[in-house]
């Protein structure tokens, strides 16, 4: 199955390497604790798009490390045993599935002989998880990384192979880059932060005692905007990192420069914790609701991550606002997930079966094509939704979200609200290396229904709406704001006999 994924749930990467301090990079304390499939980011990895590593920034205070401890054990350490075989095998896979024959302009046969020296010389397995890293970043292109083993075969399986709740918690809050401070952009009222009283809007100005200015202060200037904020907020969201049941001192900033050092107990994480095929565990969550403007009904459904185990949940989640005059499908940090589902999914709101885009192999072209639904959760007859329908993106909106909201903007039947995805959506496959790790690695170009690849420029919104402090302090979201009134003056007025 192809993925189409950018970010996975927060685990403990455990890195490459046990003495990172002896590879500085500016993004070094970013990566002990990781919400991404970007994965090893001590190299730069090329799922950024980035390339090779930047040169390392001035030093952070000591207080300023990753995130929590990590809980699991790290092969980081452990003797790289046969490392030429890996090494080859990566390359090798690369070299046989890349769909573009001058991988991007790289010159494959010259990073081998530069590279495979140093994988010979490789004596831990964090060595050459080193090299690899360094191999894959060099194509600048995304859904390019290594997994370590230990969190590829990472389980929450019972006896019986049925998932079951990890121990990662949450603060019930997520983060965003506002300016030059990370802001507290949605919160959820039943969660801890919540309950301590943080607001959105609020500023976290430090983590554990180390001040969000010194984090924000490693990313190098050349970065583009969206680049920055997927950074800043990866490098927050590590820090926030901890287990169910721990604690951890957050300060916020009030809208009136008021400081509020907090101790948060972690929740458990919301929704379904799921595993698919080599890849970590994820938890998956969908919720949805009815909002009432100027007299008609509009449906909001908004999940995180696409994985199967939500599909029978978006399902119903259509099924109960037939009835809606519009609906809005808010996708902002979702980074993607198996690619397929997104022609299931426009299927709800497509009453033919038309491209949402196009994924060019090096031997042929699969046409992503919607499967119109012709019934419902209760197999009754059906039509798809006709309704209004708005979708709302941001930076963190990646590969499989892209795909799917690019195809319905295309083809002229979504409106988007917000600020420009990620740019980051080439479908990929999860292969397990000779040393256990895994090579997540791009197999295809994806072509938008509007003719362009969306790796790069992602998915620009129709109407342009930035995360605004003021907004946010006074309780209000513009990007969905603006969605809902949009579809609300689309919608008719409801006949009241």
């Amino acid at each position: 199955m192809v993925m189409c994924c950018t970010w996975l749930r927060r685990e403990q990467w455990l890195l490459v390497s046990e003495n990172r301090r002896s590879h500085p990079h500016p993004f070094a304390t970013f990566v002990k604790t990781s919400s991404l499939c970007l994965l090893v980011l001590v190299l730069g990895t090329g799922c950024l798009g980035g390339g090779r590593a930047a040169s390392s920034p001035a030093a952070v205070p000591a207080s300023c490390g990753g995130g929590a401890a990590s809980a699991g054990v790290s092969l980081a350490s452990a003797a790289a045993t046969d490392p030429l075989v890996t090494f080859d095998s990566a390359w090798t896979i690369i070299r046989r599935t890349h769909w573009d024959t001058t991988y991007n302009g790289v010159n494959w046969l010259a990073v081998r002989d530069e590279l495979r020296p140093k994988a010979a010389a490789a004596r831990t397995r964090g060595e050459l998880r080193l090299v690899l890293s360094d191999m894959v970043s060099r194509l600048r292109q995304s859904h390019f990384s290594i997994i370590p083993q230990e969190v590829s075969d990472a389980t929450l399986g019972g006896g019986d192979g049925a998932a079951r709740r990890g121990s990662s918690g949450t603060l019930g809050f997520e983060t965003r880059l506002v300016g030059a401070a990370m802001v507290v952009a949605s919160i959820d009222t039943g969660g801890p932060a919540w309950q301590a009283g943080v607001r959105t809007g609020w500023e976290v100005e430090a983590i554990r005692g180390c001040p969000s200015a010194a984090r924000l202060a490693l990313l190098p200037e050349s970065l583009e905007p969206r680049r920055r904020a997927l950074f800043a907020w990866q490098g927050t969201s590590m820090a926030l990192g901890g287990q169910a049941g721990d604690t951890i001192t957050v300060t916020f900033r009030d809208g009136r420069s008021t400081l509020h050092p907090l101790t948060l107990t972690y929740a458990e994480e919301r929704g379904t914790i799921t595993k698919f095929g080599n890849l970590p565990p994820v938890a998956a969550a969908l919720d949805w609701h009815r909002v009432q403007r100027d007299g008609r009904i509009i449906g909001v459904i908004r999940f995180n991550i696409w994985m199967p185990v939500l599909a029978a949940q978006f399902d119903a989640a259509v099924d109960s606002l037939r009835g809606a005059d519009a609906i809005v499908l808010d996708i902002r940090g979702n980074p993607g997930g198996v690619g397929g589902m997104s022609m299931g999914f426009a299927g709800h709101f497509l009453d033919s079966a038309v491209a949402i885009g196009e994924m060019v192999q090096r031997g042929g072209t699969m046409r992503f094509m919607a499967n119109p639904r012709r019934v419902d959760t209760r197999l009754r007859p059906v039509t798809p939704f006709r309704g209004p329908l708005a979708l709302v993106v941001d930076p963190l909106s990646g590969s499989t979200t892209e795909i799917f909201a690019g195809g319905l903007q295309g083809l002229g039947r979504a409106t988007v609200f917000g600020t420009q995805s990620a740019g980051q959506a080439l479908p990929s496959v999860p292969e397990r290396l000779p040393n256990g790790d895994i090579l997540y690695h791009a197999i295809a170009n994806f072509i938008g229904a509007n003719g362009k690849p969306v790796e790069g420029d992602g998915v620009t919104p129709n109407q342009l709406v930035p995360l605004d402090r003021r907004a946010l302090l006074d309780g209000r979201d513009p990007a969905l704001d603006a969605a809902i009134a949009w579809v609300t003056r689309q919608a008719p007025r409801r006949v009241v006999p």
